[in-house]
């Protein structure tokens, strides 16, 4: 297995879903592909999100393109006792700026850092008061 160099965020997996994808994004997944991972957080948010969905030819759609597709193309990288414990450094010094991060976004957040990883996301000021006090890394594949 290839070098993983990209942690990949629910809006990043889900584009390749959209009627009008991202051209840009579409090259960038397909060039990195085996440089990429998603996080076990992203994996449960993902499929949560699609299991909400009422029932019908969308969201049986959706659920095939995660397993057949997503689940097999990216590793899934756990949520383990390293991730806890810079998910905790992170929550701890974002409460004592006054500045707290959304819980989701922290875990993602915390995988990204203990793996090395560079975070892919169209929402990067979810996690600019993170990168502020950590060394998370981000691009945002939707630009430049």
């Amino acid at each position: 297995m290839s070098q993983l160099i990209y942690l990949l965020d629910t809006n990043i997996i889900s584009e390749p879903t959209k009627a009008q994808a991202s051209d840009k994004v579409i090259q960038k997944l397909a060039e990195n592909l085996e440089y990429s991972g998603i996080s076990s957080i992203v994996w449960a948010e993902t499929l949560t999100g699609v299991k909400q969905l009422p029932d019908g030819k969308r969201k049986t759609g959706l659920f095939d393109y995660l397993v057949q597709n997503v689940q097999k193309m990216y590793e899934i990288i756990p949520f383990d006792a390293s991730c806890a414990s810079i998910y905790s450094d992170l929550a701890q010094k974002l409460n004592e700026t006054g500045s707290p991060a959304p819980q989701f976004d922290l875990l993602i957040a915390a995988t990204a850092i203990a793996n090395n990883l560079i975070l892919v996301t169209r929402n990067t000021q979810d996690f600019e008061t993170i990168t502020k006090v950590s060394n998370l890394m981000i691009e945002n594949w939707f630009e430049g």
